[in-house]
């Protein structure tokens, strides 16, 4: 089975600079796919391998400009972002973290858009909270874990009077979304779970701006800006 890597690049020294180059000559030695340019952003798909290397290729070729690219796997369990500068042929990784994917297009029927995105804003910001406590590098009991293939996982609960869900992180990247209404019976209510349907995946926009940090809708193909 293949496995695909996107990339999306930028030049942060000269923002119109990509623009002028042909995208067909970034990719001859990589088994890539251009799939658009915007706002001076490149955004490639790559079959069993990463833009790595002909990024680092660019940047002896323009060595007074910094790139920067933000690659990341498709794959639901086991996704994450890398942050890579590039000046002058030297690859700088500055970031890493969690690509977080979860099936919601069901539940989204049930309870209504706004209310579950403001549910899974909650979620997510409290599984990103214990991520990064687990990857800390000081953490060396997390690391003691991994090395043994000990795996935890956490379940945040976000509810209001009529509805709640229950967000379970799963291996790396993967979230179990349930989502549960109250239903009465008689003088006591309980909660009661919505029933799944063949969805599709949303996973979160990966912007080389960093302020940016919303969720892309109902979404499984390599993500767009």
């Amino acid at each position: 089975m293949a496995n695909y890597y996107d990339t999306l690049l930028v030049c942060k020294t000269d923002s119109k600079l990509l623009q002028k180059i042909d995208p067909r000559s970034l990719i001859k030695e990589s088994n890539s796919e251009f799939i658009t340019c915007k706002n001076g952003t490149y955004h490639f798909t790559t079959i069993n391998g990463t833009m790595h290397e002909s990024i680092v290729v660019l940047s002896e070729k323009f060595p007074k400009e910094t790139f920067k690219a933000k690659i990341w796997n498709v794959d639901c369990y086991d996704s994450e972002i890398q942050t890579i500068k590039y000046k002058t042929g030297v690859a700088r990784r500055t970031k890493v973290k969690p690509n977080y994917g979860y099936f919601i297009s069901d539940i989204e029927k049930v309870m209504g858009k706004k209310l579950l995105r403001r549910f899974m804003k909650v979620a997510l910001k409290q599984i990103k909270k214990i991520d990064s406590i687990d990857d800390a590098p000081t953490n060396k009991k997390g690391e003691k874990e991994r090395e043994r293939d000990i795996y935890s996982s956490i379940t945040v609960s976000v509810q209001n009077r009529d509805f709640k869900i229950e967000a379970t992180k799963e291996g790396r990247s993967f979230i179990q979304v349930n989502g549960y209404i109250k239903v009465k019976e008689g003088s006591y209510s309980r909660w009661q779970l919505i029933e799944r349907e063949k969805n599709k995946i949303v996973k979160e926009s990966h912007q080389l701006d960093e302020s940016a940090d919303v969720s892309k809708e109902e979404m499984y193909e390599p993500l767009p800006f």
